[in-house]
């Protein structure tokens, strides 16, 4: 029997729960904003599926990546081919990116979305060279699905059967896009898994990692990583990036 004098702060109650420190989104819908009004913007140009207006706007074009516009790479995230296309990726980035922005805060959210996003460009660029023209934000998504699997996985144990739960339904989730991108023509699956892997090891590197504090007055929970004390994490990103890149254009052009 444990004794507790009048000094001593009263034991926690069983199984309590504090609320984790959560971030209001901004960036999410910013960027919901911006592919719909990029899409409305190519429609009136032309049409989205019009080859000439894609490029026009800037989408992942090979043979002008090798005459220097490499900032296609950046550009092509915001461009979908059809509204079906551009549904599907806003919905996904609702449904992923609102959470993964209130949990890693908008700073690492914009950080991964980015890089993610750059990374599958290039990955697909890599693989098709010249004989590539494709535009969409599935890369960035794809960056986002992979944060969301990295962050349940740090947690899982924390979280017990609903965070091994959220593994499990984000692995479905991905294996089932995968395999309409390997079966289904026209899906640029390259830009799918350069994003996921880009997003899944940045989610890792700049996953929350919590702690508890104030445990004698009010306790509450705190997020011991910050964009500034990981800084390593999107550095050694942009490096592969600023490596890969040259790389792969001098490999189509030789």
């Amino acid at each position: 029997m444990s004794h507790y004098s009048e000094f001593d702060p009263p034991p926690p109650p069983p199984n309590a729960y504090l609320p984790l420190p959560l971030s209001r989104p901004f960036f999410a819908y910013i960027l919901l904003a911006a592919i719909a009004i990029v899409f409305f913007l190519m429609e009136l140009a032309g049409g989205s599926t019009e080859p000439r207006v894609l490029i026009r706007f800037g989408a992942n074009y090979g043979p002008l990546i090798l005459q220097g516009e490499i900032w296609r790479l950046f550009t092509s995230m915001f461009l979908h081919i059809g509204l079906m296309h551009l549904f599907f990726n806003a919905y996904a980035l609702f449904i992923f990116g609102v959470e993964m922005e209130r949990l890693y805060g908008p700073d690492r959210f914009i950080v991964i979305y980015v890089l993610s996003g750059l990374f599958g460009s290039l990955v697909s660029f890599a693989f098709r060279g010249p004989e590539m023209l494709s535009a969409g934000a599935s890369g960035a998504i794809f960056g986002v699905i992979g944060m969301n699997l990295a962050y349940f996985l740090t947690h899982r144990d924390t979280f017990g059967q609903f965070g091994r739960q959220r593994v499990m339904n984000t692995l479905i989730i991905i294996g089932i896009n995968l395999f309409f991108g390997f079966t289904v023509p026209a899906i640029d699956n390259t830009a799918h898994l350069g994003g996921l892997i880009a997003g899944f090891a940045l989610g890792y590197g700049l996953a929350p990692r919590y702690k508890v504090v104030d445990m004698v007055t009010t306790p509450r929970v705190v997020d011991t990583i910050s964009l500034l004390n990981r800084w390593w994490a999107p550095a050694l990103g942009v490096i592969l990036l600023a490596g890969g890149i040259p790389l792969a254009v001098s490999f189509w052009s030789g």
